[in-house]
């Protein structure tokens, strides 16, 4: 309850802030009445501002408290860094000072006189709103800066304080400050006016206020012990934090509410107090104990030495290791390189071989081909004049029919030449009389056949092979032989560079893919691949060999002791014998069929030759492998075709009757030049196939010589055919 008394006015006191000058406070001078009288030490409501019933007279009034107003709006933090701010960037000087000390309003009279021991909480935990005051001769403390503060961030907000403001409700009427006032700030309740001073209250307080006595008395009442349970709940809490302790105790302190007072005992127990956790006591150990487990210490400090050097070494050998792998892989590195390299210019070198070889196996098959003429030359002559001295024979002791001879030798297509004279019919009397006297003439150059008489004068006739030439002959043949071999082939190299010259350089050139490579070389065959690379070069060589007549061992050839030697090092000490093989049956069996028709077979030495020829390539060629088995049926069919020329004579000629003396000569001819044969197929029996060999055997014996003999007619045709059947049986063993 509030009265209103006649004593001198109050006057308000209004703090200036403006925000451009935030480290100034203008406080204006505070006029307090003289008048006023200490209060008893009664607990008094903090915001009463009831008098002593004796001295007031004056109307009394109650002022409600409303919810909102009970609520404590506090921001500290904010209120901290502003009285930092504060504090950091104010300056004060003497004059300043001065002006600071007139204006700082104290606390009013009843207020300090109403200050009990029940309201010393509530005062030291808010002492802003509370204990607002200026030490006598010292500088505006905390609570005044922060009440200014407050009041600034409040004008901020668009609350409208007065000059005369000073934090406190007038007393009296008459405001000298407030001119524009109507009447008294201090109304009653039924007084209809709309400014009752809450506002302002909360402006400081934080709460609005009721005038009403008991009312006031009991809230007042019940928000002191509410603090002070709050308070009292906060110190009974063990759990809390001192962040939090400490920002509790700045909110109550700004709150106004102090906390009871408490006597220092020095021998009491803290708060917040927990007792240490005392260990147990333990027993020590012994001696014995002691060096057990410092053995047990060093045996294991030994064992981690051993590992760890274990490890050490194992590391140090990794590292060797490493090492090794790096020098290794550096190697292949290189080597890769050199690899890339060496395989890109053998790329580029065998293109270049290629195109050589397409340019110049023409101008040799041409060579090889004039050589031929020539060697085979000597057969023709030998086989035909063979012929025709078995087809003479043939006739004397036969009627062959015409339709085996020429037209030309019979006697009714008898011509007359351009000088009148006429020709001389193949197969007339007179020139069988003719051929007769020539092969006279060359029996008697040959000392070994004129020295023989009778029967044994006439078998020798009969196996003579009469393939003699004269010597101008072999002048000729040995002289265009050796031009080709060597005119020839010089100029056919003439115009090419040295890296494709010979078959040396070649060889020297795909060695290193066997020497350095050894691996590539295998992956890719090179043994089977590079016999198409010297092929040229073997059969520029071999362009003049007649392998019938003239024949050589295959070792003793140039090509084969070059391509002997090829990848022979220290790491293939043998030669390459699969290339060698391979060689022979690309090249070597290849010329071999191309002069399989220069072959006599009557000739005992052409045949011992090709028979030995055909051993040596078994040497290299296997006799299972196709190659071998085709040349062998090469072989087969040109013999073949030589010995049954007269097969289609003897089956269609008639024998005569009655011979004489000269037409049994001639048959006994006939049968010694065809018995020949079979001795000469007895050096085949190791190349050729057996069943191959016994058909040739059969076609002589069954269809040559059987039917010219007839033992049961002459029995000297006996002894013939038992000299064809132990002959052919030598054949077939």
């Amino acid at each position: 309850m509030f009265k209103k008394t006649s004593r001198t006015k109050n006057i308000r006191r209004k703090v200036e802030t403006t925000d451009d000058e935030p480290t100034e406070v203008v406080i204006q001078k505070t006029i307090t009445s003289s008048k006023k009288k200490v209060k008893s030490k009664k607990s008094l409501n903090a915001l009463s501002f009831a008098q002593d019933d004796e001295e007031d007279d004056g109307e009394a009034f109650q002022i409600k408290k409303t919810k909102s107003s009970r609520a404590l709006h506090v921001n500290l933090p904010e209120l901290e860094v502003e009285e930092e701010q504060v504090k950091q960037h104010s300056s004060y000087d003497k004059d300043t000072l001065e002006k600071l000390r007139a204006g700082t309003p104290s606390l009013p009279a009843s207020v300090r006189s109403s200050l009990a021991d029940d309201d010393a909480l509530l005062h030291e935990k808010f002492p802003s709103t509370m204990n607002a005051k200026v030490t006598t001769g010292g500088i505006p403390d905390a609570s005044a800066i922060i009440a200014a503060k407050k009041k600034r961030e409040q004008m901020r907000k668009g609350f409208n304080i007065t000059e005369s403001d000073d934090g406190f409700i007038p007393l009296d009427d008459n405001d000298n400050d407030d001119e524009d006032r109507t009447g008294s700030r201090l109304v009653r309740e039924e007084d209809d006016i709309a400014d009752d001073g809450e506002a302002e209250f909360e402006k400081y307080v934080g709460d609005k206020i009721t005038l009403s006595k008991g009312n006031a008395k009991k809230q007042e009442k019940e928000r002191r012990e509410g603090v002070r349970e709050m308070i009292e709940e906060a110190e009974d809490d063990d759990d809390q934090s001192e962040d939090m302790e400490r920002w509790e105790e700045d909110m109550m302190k700004f709150g106004g509410a102090k906390s009871q007072s408490r006597e220092f005992d020095p021998y009491s127990q803290p708060p917040n107090y927990r007792p240490a956790q005392v260990p147990e006591a333990s027993a020590l150990p012994t001696l014995t104990d002691v060096m057990r487990a410092l053995d047990l210490s060093t045996t294991q400090v030994a064992e981690s030495m051993q590992h760890y050097e274990s490890n050490l070494q194992e590391s140090l050998k990794t590292i060797e290791n490493s090492a090794a792998v790096e020098d290794d892989l550096q190697k292949e590195i290189e080597r890769g390189s050199k690899r890339y390299n060496y395989f890109q210019e053998l790329a580029q070198y065998v293109n270049d071989l290629g195109e050589f070889l397409d340019a110049k196996f023409p101008s040799l098959e041409k060579l090889e081909s004039q050589a031929h003429d020539i060697i085979s030359t000597k057969t023709e002559i030998a086989t035909s004049r063979r012929w025709q001295n078995n087809l003479d024979d043939l006739c004397l002791f036969t009627n062959v029919t015409a339709d085996q001879l020429d037209e030309d030798m019979t006697e009714e297509s008898e011509q007359v030449d351009e000088f009148g004279r006429v020709k001389e019919l193949r197969n007339s009397a007179s020139a069988r009389q003719r051929r007769r006297l020539e092969r006279q003439q060359r029996i008697k150059k040959q000392a070994g056949l004129s020295e023989l008489e009778g029967e044994d004068a006439i078998k020798e006739q009969g196996l003579w092979t009469d393939d003699e030439m004269n010597e101008d002959y072999y002048e000729q043949k040995h002289d265009k032989l050796q031009q080709i071999q060597s005119n020839g082939i010089e100029d056919l190299m003439a115009d090419v560079s040295s890296e494709f010259s010979s078959l040396s350089t070649v060889k020297d050139k795909f060695e290193a893919w066997k020497l350095d490579y050894y691996d590539d070389y295998k992956k890719a065959y090179g043994s089977l691949s590079l016999p198409g690379a010297f092929e040229f070069y073997i059969r520029s060589e071999l362009v003049s060999w007649d392998p019938f007549s003239d024949p050589m061992d295959f070792d003793s050839m140039q090509w084969h002791k070059v391509l002997s030697e090829y990848g022979v090092s220290v790491e293939h000490e043998d030669p390459d014998v699969e290339m060698l093989n391979k060689v022979v049956e690309k090249s070597i069996i290849k010329k071999i069929k191309n002069m399989l028709d220069t072959l006599d077979a009557a000739s005992s030495k052409q045949m011992r030759y090709a028979a030995q020829m055909m051993e040596q390539v078994s040497y290299y060629v296997d006799t299972d492998e196709k190659a071998y088995q085709d040349l062998a049926m090469d072989i087969v069919n040109t013999l073949e075709k030589q010995i049954s020329r007269f097969v289609e004579s003897i089956e269609t000629a008639v024998p005569k009757s009655n011979l004489d003396a000269e037409s049994t000569q001639a048959k006994h001819r006939f049968f010694w030049a065809h018995c020949k044969y079979l001795k000469t197929l007895l050096v085949w029996r190791r190349q050729i196939p057996k069943d191959q060999l016994d058909r040739l055997g059969n076609i002589v014996v069954d269809r040559i010589i059987s039917p010219i003999l007839k033992p049961e007619s002459y029995p000297a045709d006996l002894h013939l055919q038992n000299e064809a059947l132990l002959l052919l049986s030598h054949l077939q063993k």
